[in-house]
């Protein structure tokens, strides 16, 4: 056999050889990773059709497999057969959901999609539209020192479901109020907690909770878990020399219950930082100004408007 007839078909060995090997390679090599659910999923509520949604991303997330994540949502109950999705690449901004039912919880699903076809099971969360109120009669929502002859107290939802302003006349009505009667303190409340002559006959009195939680505004504070999961009571919190350090304000929780009828509310405070007091205006007539996110929904354990 002559030398070229043997280098032919010593490389016609090699070549079945490296086929074989790389054959068997493909055999064991590893699947690709399976994505991860995202994680931390929030809420919250933006006006009466519109919910934000936030999630940090998986910590084990591939990124050169990562194509994006599916946001499907369906009325609470109904299943999730022929859902809405909208997709997005982000994760740890906010995600505007639109044009759901005033009336109706929503079940959201956020899903994190490989570019291979593979996707995570889904995070869930459920949550509803809520109304929000930044001004009434095109005036912001402003309540009163006990100097002035405006209101003092505020009734969550009036005659025509807005936020009422109430004088003392009418603290039967009051669900919260401002009270600086006190040198020294400014409280706000639960109406019943308050110093004012009469607070104990406010029998439609809400109840808060204990904690300021520094904001620029509601759109700024999300939820984990529906507004029935936090500590509420009959109690004020002192505003007097509290800051919410480079926030505009606070909010904090309240939550009205007539024994048949449970509503949530979402309350942001602003700060006065030209004054350092939670306090505007000057005189008899200073108030502090709040934004109201409240829930008409009887039982439905979110901030709406």
């Amino acid at each position: 056999m002559n030398i070229i007839k043997r280098i032919s078909m010593l490389t016609a060995l090699v070549a079945v050889m490296f086929a074989f090997n790389a054959c068997e390679e493909d055999t064991v090599s590893p699947t690709d990773p399976e994505p991860s659910n995202v994680t931390a999923l929030m809420a919250n509520s933006i006006d009466d059709n519109t919910v934000h949604l936030m999630w940090t991303a998986p910590s084990d997330l591939d990124a050169t497999l990562f194509q994006d994540y599916t946001v499907a949502y369906y009325p609470k109950g109904t299943g999730a057969t022929n859902a809405p999705e909208l997709t997005t690449t982000e994760a740890g901004i906010p995600f505007e959901v639109t044009a759901l039912d005033t009336d109706k919880e929503y079940t959201f699903v956020v899903t994190t999609n490989y570019s291979d076809g593979q996707s995570s099971t889904g995070a869930s969360i459920t949550w509803a539209p809520a109304m929000r109120f930044n001004t009434v009669d095109a005036e912001t929502i402003k309540i009163y020192s006990h100097t002035s002859n405006f209101g003092s107290g505020l009734i969550l939802s009036g005659e025509f479901d807005e936020p009422e302003l109430a004088t003392i006349a009418n603290i039967v009505n009051w669900n919260l109020a401002l009270d600086t009667k006190t040198s020294g303190n400014i409280k706000f409340g639960s109406a019943s907690s308050t110093t004012y002559n009469g607070a104990a006959t406010a029998t439609n009195s809400a109840m808060i909770t204990s904690s300021l939680i520094p904001a620029d505004g509601l759109s700024d504070v999300f939820d984990s878990q529906g507004l029935d999961s936090k500590s509420f009571a009959l109690q004020t919190v002192e505003l007097e020399g509290v800051t919410p350090g480079n926030n505009d304000g606070f909010v904090l929780y309240a939550k009205t219950d007539n024994g048949t009828d449970v509503h949530y509310a979402k309350i942001f405070i602003r700060y006065n930082t030209s004054a350092n007091s939670v306090l505007f205006g000057t005189g008899n007539d200073q108030y502090a100004e709040v934004t109201i996110s409240y829930q008409a929904n009887a039982g439905f354990p979110y901030a709406k408007k």
